[in-house]
């Protein structure tokens, strides 16, 4: 079902994420005027569904179903549909400027040819499962944000190697329901006001890493929905439009508590290159189950 601008705005309601803008905690993620400029750019997505100047090039069909659902959910099936994706972006950054969701609709085409492939090669049910998370996602017409920016901490060092673990996201429990997650990401595009995070690997990591996810692609934490158990927090530092200098960033703050050591240059990222093959792809649910600390997402 195809949501509207308002519709999403009402829906954000409904969740409870812990955001923090330069220290001070935000109520209400949907009536705050620092996120209003971005919940309406969201919304131009929405809305542009519904217009029939836009329907063509902001909604598709999904594998011949009779219910439209949004181009920025939507799993390409033609080479056209992927000149009709980059022509929505585009639509969408004339009216306000970027098009967040558009980073949905990648990873979602990344999970779809990468479980595909895992239980081709594997013998696995990774696919089924994740286009029933698919079904839903394009149902109830989700905004989704994407995790995959670690932390990184010393970039000289190995995740394994890091002092704080917590400078990459990892698993530290596995139960029969599914796995539970800790860690840092940064720069996820609209955190604050996305339905639901899509957490991921940044990097391949070696076999011997035990605790740490294989290099796969992980289901969704629902963002701080009333029955959450673990809420993941948001916090937003504003900077300047313009590129920021190199350097090295302040300390941040783990879901742990501990502080997170770094070095090198932030901005722009590095990235160490290893002569390694990276292991099977083995996708796998997040469920959040112990709530996090006060600063378990940095945005």
């Amino acid at each position: 079902m195809l949501m509207t601008a308002e519709g999403y705005r009402e829906s954000l309601k409904r969740y409870k994420p812990r955001v923090f803008v330069d220290g001070r905690a935000i109520e209400s993620v949907a009536d705050a005027p620092e996120m209003a400029p971005g919940i309406n750019g969201v919304g131009v997505t929405y809305d542009f569904a519904h217009r029939p100047e836009h329907a063509k090039l902001m909604t598709a069909y999904q594998g011949g179903k009779t219910r439209p659902v949004n181009r920025m959910l939507h799993i390409n099936e033609t080479s056209n549909d992927l000149l009709m994706k980059l022509e929505a972006v585009r639509l969408v950054c004339q009216e306000s400027g970027c098009a967040q969701r558009y980073l949905a609709h990648d990873a979602l085409n990344g999970f779809f040819q990468a479980t595909k492939r895992c239980d081709e090669a594997h013998g696995s049910d990774y696919h089924q499962r994740f286009r029933a998370y698919l079904e839903r996602v394009q149902e109830e017409d989700l905004a989704l944000g994407i995790a995959m920016t670690d932390a990184k901490g010393d970039r000289s060092k190995r995740p394994a190697a890091q002092a704080n673990p917590d400078v990459y996201v990892h698993i530290v429990e596995r139960q029969a329901k599914g796995i539970v997650i800790s860690g840092t990401k940064a720069i996820v595009t609209g955190a604050p006001y996305m339905h639901e995070l899509l957490v991921m690997p940044v990097e391949p990591m070696r076999r011997r890493t035990a605790t740490l996810p294989s290099p796969a692609p992980c289901r969704s934490m629902r963002l701080a929905s009333p029955s959450s158990l673990g809420r993941p927090d948001v916090r937003a530092n504003p900077r300047p439009s313009s590129r920021p200098s190199t350097g090295n960033p302040p300390a941040l703050s783990s879901s742990t508590g501990s502080s997170c050591p770094t070095s090198g240059s932030f901005w722009p990222a590095r990235r160490r290159r290893g002569a390694f093959s990276p292991p099977p792809m083995r996708p796998t649910i997040v469920i959040p189950v112990s709530p996090p600390g006060p600063d378990s997402v940095i945005f």
